[in-house]
């Protein structure tokens, strides 16, 4: 059995608590993955972040109450929102109306996700030419220099600033070098804010680090990998196509995906023979 039961609960949970605190620490810890581990397959199954799913989904309900005739100021504080303008705000950005225009309106609820479903459209429906089959492949404890980034384009800023330093300190050019999304806090989610971190592995001998840079020491681990070919060509179709057939394969396998230590979901960037591939690393134990 995969990790998609467990996952699936917390999505059922999200669902019957919608007007209570959800906190993704608290969902990460319900499903037994660590908040990295959760943040990730969220955004994989669901295509959105955690926090993102949460203000959809309450304000869809929202939605409901609107319609039977409810006071907008009780519904905007049933689900945690501290005053009527700040709800009508958020309302009015994702329906483009106020809730008060929205009193006769037509509305279906979108269903719930059912991840099972899903899965089995990915293992027999993603059949893309750009996309390899999936490898088994472990990467070695590792010393990497780290940089992050917190902003509205964070790849390339984060990206710019580790390989400008890895260049200036004489880093082998040859070095690996590994970005991953990394969860926000609530409030940095809510302002359209991105997080990624971007690693250049080192040998042993000390480089002298530049402020916004750290030194870690990675434990190796075993990955299911899979490679998408030209991803550029259309990042937002092959990137996340190749991240979910990549899941459905894993949980088909039945591995197991979480564990006591912390653990990364990795994407490499490859240029070989003058195209440009990346290789996904779905971390397994």
């Amino acid at each position: 059995m995969g990790y998609i039961d467990d996952f699936q609960e917390t999505i059922d949970y999200i669902e019957e608590n919608l007007t209570g605190r959800i906190s993704i620490e608290e969902c990460a810890k319900n499903s037994g993955f660590s908040k990295f581990h959760f943040h990730r397959l969220f955004g994989i199954h669901l295509g959105v972040t955690f926090m993102e799913y949460v203000r959809k989904r309450r304000l869809a309900y929202a939605m409901l109450d609107v319609i039977k005739g409810r006071r907008i100021l009780d519904i905007a504080l049933d689900y945690g929102y501290s005053s009527e303008r700040t709800f009508s705000r958020a309302f009015q950005q994702e329906f483009g109306q106020l809730p008060g225009s929205c009193r006769s309106v037509k509305y279906v609820l979108p269903p719930k996700p059912v991840l099972k479903e899903q899965i089995n459209l990915l293992r027999g429906g993603v059949q893309m030419d750009y996309l390899s089959e999936v490898r088994i492949e472990k990467i070695d404890t590792m010393d990497v220099v780290s940089g992050v980034r917190i902003s509205n384009n964070p790849e390339e800023e984060v990206v710019n600033f580790v390989t400008e330093w890895a260049k200036k300190s004489g880093v082998n050019p040859g070095a690996r070098k590994f970005g991953f999304d990394i969860p926000l806090a609530g409030e940095e989610q809510e302002t359209g804010l991105r997080g990624y971190e971007y690693w250049v592995t080192v040998e042993e001998q000390v480089f002298p680090l530049t402020a916004g840079l750290t030194c870690k020491h990675i434990k190796g681990c075993n990955y299911a990998v899979l490679r998408v070919t030209e991803p550029y060509i259309n990042p937002f179709e092959r990137i996340p196509l190749g991240w979910k057939k990549l899941a459905g394969w894993v949980n088909s396998r039945g591995y197991k995906t979480s564990c006591d230590q912390e653990r990364f979901w990795l994407e490499e960037e490859l240029v070989m023979g003058g195209s440009v591939y990346m290789d996904l690393y779905f971390p397994i134990e």
